[in-house]
């Protein structure tokens, strides 16, 4: 790389020349030929040339040693998303490798009009699907994100901390769980950088002063060390590091420690150029034997891995009063996969090239995504978030016959007992660590020795969901209370029922669960049982369980009288609005956001249609404020009841027979009034998108019904039209 740090095209060349000598680089110039085309005259926010980016990010892949297609995906990464660019163009030029890898690097284009909740959700499904089907694509997207954190001054703040929390939430740790340490050290830093400014100017000064005081240490260490290994024959390498900035932050807020306690700040890593695991072992014994060691703080991650592959002796040593320092004991190629995991595994090994389609860590990986996916009634991303701590472990804990349990950094005796077994943990009553009685939501420690006490007794506590770590734990907590809630709300559904045959005298003998089943063919009414639960949980309508009971019911139901929407709905609004100040002034409800109650509301005073009452986050009133402050009255909601408004909800699915019987079943349960909707095949007839205007009575009411609508199977986002 040149001075400025921005990367040569001969730069990627020459870095995939080094591990593939006799390979053709060919494509590579025509992939970087074909984005510098297509991005010819895009700038990025600093200012600079776009292709930029795609070149810095293609020499990170290149650092990793990827495959020749990976290279050049990564300098077509924005190309489909960002240029009117088929992806089947790319498959025609480049091949269909290459285009299965820019595809799944290229957000949903045809979701519009949707909150940044949604749009996240649904562009991280697609990406992580993708993953689960090519890890590469993972490799990439953090080559992507890492170039964009190193480039984020040009950014506004807002933006920056939105990215920055992002990367730290979702990136840093998916780095962390495939075993790509040093991107995921440099994530983590950067985001240190612009989510916590002042910390991280405090901490990098007085790291900076530090590592003065230990210099003069470090150069003694390191002769010391280099002495005992050429004296004992030990073929290896020696490197130092210190700690890396968020990680002491962390820790120090984790632990309410000083700077001083930080025993790691210092680390050496000797690494063998001999594959003899006893060397290591070895090693660490000429260590120990010429240095203080700190007994409860070493570390065997050789004999229990960490779940991302990572292996290592870690041990604390003591060269001199309040000079501490950590040694790690590693082969090559474990130091390989310390430092680039998964990506490791497309080296050059003994002439061979490990498939990473066959490593467990990839299948590891793989398993959870697809277990996320199939959770397709919740929030994706949201999901995902739970979940990582299933993709990384931190600590290793032991049963008292020494089974080792694998548990993520802060884990508790709770998270412990689910992992031995879900009955475990449902009947915990206390646990022993090392001996000694502790609370629950004690913070286990590496290397702890684990005893849960259990009774028949025993049943979960909501508030274990306070401190678990697991998912599973978490998880399963949550299963037990939702079994028994079920107990409870057949119990309930069972007096509904039995209320409402009474009140219009309908004997028992006639309710026919076949009749209610072939009705409600989506669910599965097998058993009174199931039809008392899905009454009470209003997934299906008492009203219309009494219909199908007593079809005369339905005969005598009166009609409502319906005025005209435009007349009916803005005299209804007109009285449902208050205007400070003012009184007997003609009020009417904005079209382009459609307020309704529970809303947050600002008028807006104009020349024809008197007070025109907007949302307060309405984009067409929001360039006015500035301009004419003099025009905004303000109004808010008087209390009434029973005032409907049309609103339109779109609702974006996959294209599956019976979608819109499934939905329109939802508005059914609510009681909602559907007026129309609308409803297309998009994304080549995959998906479909459907707009429901329908009449609510508040935000509150609106809100359930999108909440409802999320749950339903086969929905991928749902969203309040603008």
């Amino acid at each position: 790389m040149n001075t400025l740090n921005i990367v040569r095209f001969d730069d990627i060349v020459d870095k995939f020349l080094e591990y593939h000598p006799d390979g053709n680089p060919d494509l590579l110039i025509k992939a970087f030929a074909y984005a510098s085309k297509k991005h010819e005259f895009a700038k990025r926010k600093s200012g600079l040339p776009y292709i930029i980016h795609p070149l810095s990010v293609a020499f990170i892949v290149a650092s990793h040693r990827l495959d020749i297609e990976s290279i050049a995906a990564s300098f077509l990464h924005d190309v489909v998303e960002d240029t009117e660019t088929p992806l089947s163009e790319i498959e025609s030029l480049f091949g269909k490798e290459v285009a299965t890898l820019v595809d799944g690097l290229t957000k949903v284009s045809a979701i519009e009009n949707v909150s940044k909740e949604e749009k996240e959700s649904a562009n991280f499904r697609k990406l992580l699907v993708s993953i689960a089907k090519d890890p590469r694509i993972l490799i990439i997207k953090l080559a992507d994100r890492l170039d964009n954190m190193r480039t984020l001054e040009a950014m506004p703040e807002h933006k920056q901390r939105r990215i920055a929390r992002e990367t730290l939430d979702i990136y840093a740790p998916l780095a962390h769980a495939i075993g790509m340490g040093r991107i995921k050290n440099e994530l983590e830093d950067l985001c240190f950088k612009y989510l916590w400014p002042e910390e991280y100017r405090a901490l990098s000064t007085e790291v900076e002063k530090r590592k003065k005081v230990y210099s003069k240490y470090k150069d003694e260490i390191l002769e010391r060390l280099l002495s005992i290994l050429k004296k004992r024959n030990i073929k290896c390498r020696v490197q130092h590091r210190i700690k890396h900035l968020y990680s002491i932050f962390r820790k120090i807020q984790r632990q309410n420690i000083t700077l001083k306690e930080v025993y790691d700040f210092l680390a050496f890593r000797i690494i063998l150029l001999e594959e003899n695991i006893s060397k290591c072992y070895e090693v660490l014994g000429e260590i120990h034997a010429n240095w203080t060691h700190i007994p409860h703080r070493w570390r065997d991650f050789i004999a229990r891995p960490k779940k991302n592959g990572y292996q290592s002796l870690h041990t604390t040593l003591i060269h001199t009063e309040g000079i501490y320092f950590e040694v790690q004991i590693r082969t090559d190629s474990m130091h390989k996969i310390a430092e680039e995991g998964i990506a490791a595994h497309w080296q050059y090994k003994q002439g061979k090239v490990s498939k990473i389609e066959n490593s467990a860590l990839y299948k590891n990986i793989s398993e959870v995504i697809l277990k996320i996916q199939e959770n397709s009634d919740r929030d994706f991303l949201e999901h995902f978030r739970e979940n990582l701590s299933d993709l990384t472990h931190d600590i290793t804990v032991l049963t008292p016959r020494g089974k080792p349990i694998s548990l993520p950094e802060e884990a508790t005796p709770v998270d412990f007992a689910y992992a031995i077994h879900t009955e475990v943990g449902h009947r915990c009553t206390g646990a022993k660590v090392d001996g000694q009685m502790v609370p629950l939501d004690t913070k286990l420690k590496d290397g702890n020795i684990v005893e849960i006490l259990t009774s028949n007794n025993g049943r979960p506590r909501l508030d274990w969901l306070k401190f678990v770590k697991t998912n599973k734990a978490r998880n399963k907590i949550k299963a037990w209370f939702r079994e028994h809630e079920k107990k409870e709300k057949i119990e309930e559904g069972k007096m509904l029922l039995e209320q409402a045959l009474r009140k219009y005298k309908i004997p028992f003998s006639k309710v026919n669960i076949n009749e209610i089943r072939n009705k409600y063919r989506s669910y599965k009414i097998n058993s009174l049982e199931d039809l008392y639960f899905l009454i009470a949980k209003k997934n299906i309508s008492l009203k219309r369980v009494l219909e199908i009971i007593e079809p005369e019911l339905k005969k005598k139901t009166k009609k409502p009288i319906v005025f005209s929407k435009s007349v009916s709905e803005n005299l209804k609004f007109e009285k449902s609005i208050k205007v400070k100040g003012i009184e007997n002034i003609f009020v009417t409800r904005a079209k382009c956001c459609n307020p309704i109650h529970g809303d947050e509301i600002v008028g807006y005073l104009t020349k024809t249609k008197g007070i025109t009452v907007h949302r307060k986050d309405c984009k067409n009133i929001s360039k006015h404020m500035a301009l004419t402050p003099e025009k905004f009255i303000d109004v808010e909601w008087m209390t009434k009841e029973n005032i409907n408004f049309t609103v339109s909800v779109e609702v974006f699915t996959e294209n599956i027979q019976g979608m819109l019987t499934k939905l329109s079943h939802i508005f059914e349960v609510l009681n909602l009034n559907i007026k129309n909707v609308r409803g297309s095949e998009i994304n080549g007839k995959k998906q479909a998108h459907f707009i429901f205007d329908v009449s609510v009575s508040s935000k509150t009411q609106l809100e359930e019904l999108i909440r409802k609508l999320k749950e339903t199977k086969g929905v991928i986002s749902v969203w309040r039209k603008k």
